[in-house]
């Protein structure tokens, strides 16, 4: 006789929302426990590893499944091999099944790993690593191919089964660029926009390009996204720009930008099942299945030319763009010894936030301090332009008519292909009043400005203090406190047994006031494994907000599934927003335990703080 029980299968990460590897344990009624054969020991551990699909679209999904036979559980998380050069982690969820066959039992645990194609080829997946009984186990590599056959406007959809009815040119990614050939420091913008013509419920950007060679100038977007229809190939699509950013090479050269992925999910109509809201409404219908999908934009190659080095003035220092200056000050006469303000001001087109203050040469008479530095930049037509603001703050020393002498600062006009240079006119100044002596030499910069101290000696009174003569010893306080001090400590004694005999003999209890010590312990551990491996910081503080959920409820750790953790949790009185916020940071932890080793991740303090104030939380209201 042969039995297959299929326990849980723990949900990958839906669409939107950071994945979180959710451990799915065996579930098993008690009661049923002592019917079951016993499973296979250790040594019978056999683990390997597969491939939903060994060939995928370029920014499709791929699964990566790790096989664990011969035990309900691992020591640790399965070790994956750097995977980052061709494919961008999504989400992943774990499975466990057990078959019964003549008296012998056997367990399969499975995790799911999904990611997201990001480069054409042919990649080989090297071992993962599994931890269990002890041992170390390693897979066989896997191999996976990239398809390089390019998508129709720049991208793949791939949902991971032919059968979800989600074509390649049903949802795909555009790159748009304002030039694909650039001088250095000219501005390239770029644009992303998101291509679909089926329903999308949700959508999120799950790898951001890394602007090597580039400075970024992100540009404004508006809060809700705009959408627009669009024919594309005689079909109507929704579009919608998920992302704005102007680009600066920062060297000659070929640069590539590389791809933006997007993960959504859609809703595709059931062909299994005749759907007559649907047919009778032509919309929208509540049988309607939703899809997981991923797409991705396909790198693009600028090439990058160098400034000519023929016609270079000498006050160049780089930009490329269209500049105008002028130099004002706040009033045209000042007396001697008062500030007056110098403000020059540059305005144009291209990276004005790398410019660098011009020289200016002051007369002699003036003591200058260091500019302050504004800006007023937004893009428009097709590039960034705006206002960078110098103002100088100048102290004239002796009386008199001075000029300050005109500024210029040089530019390549990239349209023209040609240097330029802008010059602001003469700025006048009357100084009026009587020299002033110097302490320090003319235009510099007073580093040193003298205090005068004053040392101040305070005298205190005391009040004295009045005693009462001849009160009796037992209408005093320390005579009660010396006198039934005994019986507190006695009582503090017999209290604290019986804490200690509960804890000994009450399980569910000792759990949940330990609770919080143990989690303050793995806390404290992951605070020190902050500076390392942060795959191993993030999985310490997950561990810890699961072991202290599971103590409080006085349930298994390996037991542990979210959606039954959270309704034992509401019973005892968690509040959903406590939950959300729980859930939520374990699903950011598991998300950077799997992200490239050059991702943006959380400070460890705020990760740390976050844990601690859930935990505080869960701690009153479990207890309420």
């Amino acid at each position: 006789m042969s039995v297959s029980i299929a326990l849980l299968r723990g949900p990958t990460r839906s669409p939107g929302r950071p994945a979180r590897r959710t451990p799915i344990r065996l579930a098993i009624p008690l009661l049923a426990l002592p019917l079951l054969p016993t499973p296979t020991h250790a040594q019978d551990i056999q683990v390997r590893a597969f491939l939903s699909s060994e060939r995928v679209g370029f920014g499709g999904q791929f699964v990566l499944n790790v096989e664990v036979s011969g035990t309900q559980q691992t020591d640790t998380d399965p070790v994956l091999p750097d995977m980052e050069e061709f494919g961008q982690y999504l989400g992943s969820g774990t499975s466990t099944s057990m078959q019964i066959a003549n008296g012998r039992t056997s367990v399969t645990l499975t995790y799911q790993y999904r990611f997201q194609a990001i480069r054409d080829g042919v990649f080989e997946i090297g071992p993962v690593k599994v931890t269990a009984g002890g041992r170390t186990y390693e897979t066989e590599p896997v191999s996976l191919v990239v398809a390089d056959t390019p998508a129709p406007q720049g991208g793949i959809a791939d949902s991971g089964d032919p059968a979800d009815g989600v074509a390649p040119e049903d949802v795909f990614i555009e790159t748009e660029v304002s030039r694909t050939t650039a001088f250095e420091n000219e501005p390239v913008v770029v644009s992303y926009r998101f291509f679909t013509r089926v329903p999308v419920e949700s959508a999120r950007i799950t790898t951001l390009p890394q602007a090597t060679g580039f400075w970024a100038e992100e540009l404004e977007q508006p809060e809700a996204a705009q959408e627009e229809r669009v024919i594309r190939n005689g079909s109507e699509y929704v579009a919608t720009t998920f992302r704005r950013v102007a680009l600066f090479p920062t060297g000659p050269g070929e640069k590539t930008l590389e791809p933006l992925g997007i993960e959504g999910q859609v809703r595709v109509p059931d062909r299994r099942r005749r759907d007559i809201f649907g047919d009778f409404f032509g919309g929208a219908s509540p049988f309607d299945r939703r899809v997981p999908v991923a797409v991705a934009s396909r790198p693009v190659t600028i090439e990058v030319q160098p400034l000519p080095a023929e016609g270079r003035p000498g006050s160049f220092t780089g930009h490329v763009g269209e500049l105008d200056i002028s130099a004002t000050v706040d009033r045209p006469s000042v007396a001697a010894n008062e500030a007056v303000t110098f403000r020059l001001a540059v305005t144009g087109t291209g990276n004005l936030r790398a410019l660098t203050p011009p020289a200016i040469t002051f007369p002699d008479e003036f003591e200058t301090f260091p500019p302050e530095t504004t800006d007023r930049i937004a893009p428009g037509g097709g590039s960034i332009q705006g206002t960078r603001t110098y103002e100088y703050v100048l102290i004239p020393r002796a009386p008199g008519s001075v000029t300050v002498p005109p500024v210029e600062i040089s530019y390549f006009d990239a349209r023209a292909r040609s240097y330029g240079t802008a010059r602001s006119q003469p700025v006048q100044i009357t100084v009026t009043g009587d020299a002033a002596a110097l302490s320090t030499e003319t235009g510099a910069v007073p580093s040193v400005v003298e205090s005068i101290r004053e040392e101040i000696r305070f005298i205190h009174v005391g009040t004295p203090d009045f005693r009462r003569t001849g009160v009796p010893l037992h209408s005093t306080a320390g005579f009660w406190i010396v006198l039934l001090l005994p019986v507190a400590v006695v009582a503090g004694a017999v209290a604290v047994r019986r804490h200690r005999d509960r804890i000994e003999g009450d399980v569910a209890y000792a759990r949940v006031r330990r609770a919080r010590r143990m989690a303050r312990k793995r806390l404290a551990r992951a605070k020190g494994l902050a500076v390392g491996d942060p795959r191993d910081f993030y999985a310490e503080v997950a561990g810890a907000l699961q072991g202290f959920l599971a103590d409080k409820l006085n349930v298994a750790e390996a037991g542990l599934v979210r959606e039954e953790a959270g309704r034992l949790a509401r019973r005892r009185g968690a509040t959903d927003e406590t939950l959300e916020r729980l859930f939520a940071c374990l699903d950011d932890c598991d998300l950077q335990r799997f992200a490239p080793a050059g991702a943006e991740r959380e400070p460890p303090e705020r990760v740390l703080g976050r844990a601690a104030g859930i935990m505080g939380d869960l701690a009153k209201e479990l207890s309420s």
